[in-house]
């Protein structure tokens, strides 16, 4: 081979090694959106904090962590999803007789 078709192979070596750095990770695992879709996920905000995922991640995400090592998996399955259970929302609390009102929202009574 000549010099020229080494230096040009190298090239396009290094260029095809920084194009697939650079890729955007939401395309990395587009498997999982597709898998975690069918539990309603839309995009990576379903299971991490950022948009384009990556570390960090929400209640969702650090259940299925913490899925991963109880199950001794190598890696997280999103069939998993159907699992989860999200955490109930605060309610307010009943008002009871003889409970007073809350500032400002004092009921008045007409004379």
């Amino acid at each position: 081979m000549s010099r020229k078709v080494i230096k040009i192979s190298i090239a396009l070596i290094l260029f095809a090694g920084l194009l697939g750095s650079s890729i955007d990770r939401t395309q990395a695992y587009p498997a999982f959106l597709r898998q975690a879709a069918k539990y309603g996920a839309k995009n990576c905000l379903f299971c991490h904090k950022n948009a384009e995922g990556g570390e960090g991640w929400n209640e969702r995400g650090q259940w299925l962590i913490a899925e991963k090592e109880r199950r001794k998996a190598e890696s997280i399955d999103p069939a998993w999803l159907s699992d989860y259970k999200e955490p109930e929302k605060a309610e307010k609390p009943e008002k009871k007789e003889g409970d007073k009102p809350e500032a400002g929202k004092e009921k008045k009574e007409k004379p």
